[in-house]
């Protein structure tokens, strides 16, 4: 039997590799895809997520996009040099674009909301990248926790920094 999971990510290279080992599992079935600024801005997140399901040919999950910006509404400003790349794939060419019409109209945070309720007790949710879906999917629905199964977060940045 697979775990249905939900993945919140913001797809720089070590979350395209997640979602190569999740989509890949027989133990898993992705039931979507949402979206958030880190790496890159969500729109550029999108696009790498729907290349990322061209190769592994699943481009049946839906992606859904989140905030642009932290709850804060602190400017992030991206490095000059950027870890992940410009693109947040090692600014890898791409020459066929992607169908940008297969992303949703939903908000990521409405998603979150809705498929934890109607997967109500049996849906993992997978944060990869910043919490800010989360967040304000949590602002929507305070209970949003009672209706899944598990939540794995994957925490840290690069430059081991706090912000105080």
């Amino acid at each position: 039997m697979s775990k249905s999971i939900l993945i919140d990510c913001d797809a720089g290279i070590d979350d395209a590799q997640a979602l190569f080992l999740a989509l890949c599992s027989p133990e898993v079935n992705v039931i979507a895809i949402t979206v958030v600024q880190g790496n890159v801005l969500p729109k550029q997140v999108s696009v790498n997520v729907l290349r990322i399901l061209r190769v592994a040919d699943r481009l049946d999950i839906p992606i859904y996009v989140g905030s642009d910006k932290s709850l804060l509404d602190i400017d992030r400003p991206h490095d000059d040099n950027p870890y992940h790349g410009r693109d947040g794939l090692g600014d890898t060419p791409d020459p066929e674009p992607v169908d940008e019409s297969l992303i949703k109209a939903e908000t990521a945070s409405n998603a979150i909301v809705r498929l934890c309720r109607e997967h109500k007790g049996s849906l993992t949710l997978v944060c990869l990248g910043p919490l800010t879906n989360v967040a304000t999917a949590i602002r929507q629905d305070p209970s949003l926790g009672k209706n899944l199964q598990h939540c794995v977060i994957m925490g840290g940045n690069y430059y081991g920094k706090t912000t105080q």
